[in-house]
């Protein structure tokens, strides 16, 4: 609680005093944690972003570098789709759809944070996404993609970020679920 600087009067009780106080140093946390919302996807976004950024300026299109053999390698490449380069070339229908996709997952975070629950998988998957569609807004619809799972797939950090974040969301509806059921 902050310091209280208040002279006592006929009209304020100590109660009252302390009340405002209280309310004050509510209204200062709420602006942190506000902040707080918006400091994880900005964080994955730069992450993303950087890595991107050194990828393009340091390896060429096709090149690789072997991490761990037949495991993680590092290799660029250009996406024209989504995931596993499908709907490649869909660039607007792409953009369109990251875009409500985004606004649905700041719905349900919203929505969550109401209801007292942790929003933190779905700011990583707004991260996430925000990280993919730069690329796509900025380089003709094309996503930079580097981290190399040899017998999956190359990705980038934003697709790991939308990834974590749904397993994790996904685990967290399991958990939530149990815990209704629990209380009926």
């Amino acid at each position: 609680m902050s310091k209280i600087k208040y002279k006592l009067n006929k009209t304020n009780s100590i109660k009252e005093i302390i009340e405002k106080e209280k309310n004050k140093d509510q209204k200062i946390l709420k602006k942190g944690f506000r902040l707080h919302y918006i400091i994880l996807p900005v964080a994955l976004i730069i992450i993303d972003q950087l890595t991107k950024y050194f990828i393009s300026n340091n390896l060429e299109i096709g090149e690789k570098i072997i991490v761990i053999p037949g495991i993680f390698n590092i290799q660029y490449i250009i996406n024209k789709g989504a995931a596993l380069g499908i709907l490649n070339d869909m660039t607007l229908f792409l953009i369109i759809i990251s875009i409500f996709m985004i606004i649905f997952i700041i719905f349900i975070a919203i929505k969550e944070k109401k209801s007292g629950n942790t929003i933190v998988p779905e700011l990583i998957i707004i991260g996430g996404a925000f990280g993919n569609l730069i690329d796509r807004l900025f380089l003709s619809g094309q996503v930079r993609d580097f981290l190399e799972v040899p017998f999956f797939a190359v990705m980038n950090f934003a697709d790991w970020f939308v990834s974590l974040g749904i397993f994790l969301f996904v685990i967290k509806i399991l958990f939530y679920s149990k815990k209704e059921i629990k209380n009926e």
